[in-house]
C-alpha cells in the first residue's frame, strides 16, 4: 500500500509542479487583480460560517507574496502543503532516480496530518466567529 501510495503520489506530484508552477505566475502577476472577481465563499455567505477552505486562496497569495506567516494565519494547510511537497519530492528523487540508501517517505501520515489541520483551523476560526466575533478573513 505505501510503496503505491507513494509512486501515485510523486506521478501527480510532477503534475502539480507544472500546474502549480503556471497557476503561481498567474496569481502572483494577475492575483491581486483576480481577487476582485473571485467568487466569495457560499457557505460563508449563506450560513455565516466559515467552511474548511476559508482563507486558502487568501493563504496562497500571501504565501507567492512571501507573507508566510500571513498565509499561515490565513489558511495553515499552505504552507504545510508546500513544505512537505518539497520534502517528499526531494526524498522520491534521491530513493528512486539516485538510489540513495535513505528511507522512503511514507506519504499517507501526511496527508492525514494536514485533514487534521484543516478540521482543526475550521473549528477554532468558527469558534472564534461564534464565541468572540472575531473573523479571520
Amino acid at each position: 500500500m505505501k510503496e503505491n501510495a507513494n509512486k501515485e503520489f510523486y506521478v501527480l506530484g510532477k503534475f502539480a509542479l507544472a500546474a502549480g508552477a503556471i497557476t503561481a505566475i498567474l496569481f502572483y502577476v494577475f492575483g491581486d487583480e483576480w481577487m476582485q472577481f473571485y467568487p466569495n465563499c457560499y457557505v460563508r455567505e449563506r450560513i455565516g460560517l466559515y467552511c474548511p477552505g476559508c482563507g486558502g486562496t487568501r493563504a496562497f497569495m500571501y504565501f507567492l507574496h512571501g507573507h508566510f506567516l500571513q498565509s499561515f494565519f490565513a489558511h495553515p494547510i499552505v504552507l504545510y502543503t508546500a513544505v512537505v511537497y518539497v520534502c517528499f519530492m526531494i526524498n522520491m528523487i534521491l530513493v528512486g532516480h539516485f538510489h540513495m540508501k535513505i528511507k522512503e517517505m511514507n506519504i499517507l501520515p501526511y496527508i492525514y496530518v494536514g485533514i487534521g489541520i484543516i478540521l482543526v483551523q475550521w473549528i477554532v476560526k468558527n469558534v472564534c466567529l461564534i464565541g468572540y466575533g472575531f473573523t479571520w478573513i
